[in-house]
C-alpha cells in the first residue's frame, strides 16, 4: 500500500482557506468523523494558517484496523493525533 497522506513542517500546495480542514493535533477519531460528515476522500491539514499536509479517509481506516485482526487496539489507535498516525502509517509500509 502506498501512503499518500502526509504532514510536513513546510507548507504544501495551498487549498482554499475557507475549506473544511484538519489539524495535526486532531484525534484520528475526530478526523474520521469530519471526513465522513463531509463525504470527503481527503482533507487538507493546516497549522498556523498554512497547509502542511493532506490526510485520506481510506488510509485512516486502514491505520485503525491494520495488524489487529481482533481489533484489540482499535480504541487506542482512534486516540492517536493525526501527525503521529501518519508517521506510524509511513513506518509500517
Amino acid at each position: 500500500m502506498n501512503i499518500m497522506s502526509f504532514i510536513e513542517e513546510e507548507s504544501c500546495d495551498p487549498f482554499l482557506q475557507d475549506q473544511i480542514h484538519l489539524y495535526p493535533d486532531q484525534l484520528v477519531v475526530d478526523a474520521i468523523e469530519v471526513l465522513l460528515e463531509y463525504d470527503g476522500e481527503f482533507l487538507p491539514v493546516y497549522q498556523h494558517n498554512k497547509c502542511v499536509g493532506r490526510v485520506y479517509l481510506s488510509e485512516l481506516l486502514w491505520f485503525v484496523t491494520c495488524h489487529d485482526p481482533k481489533y484489540n487496539l482499535l480504541f487506542h489507535k482512534l486516540n492517536f493525533d493525526l501527525e503521529s498516525a501518519v508517521k506510524v502509517m509511513k513506518k509500517s509500509i
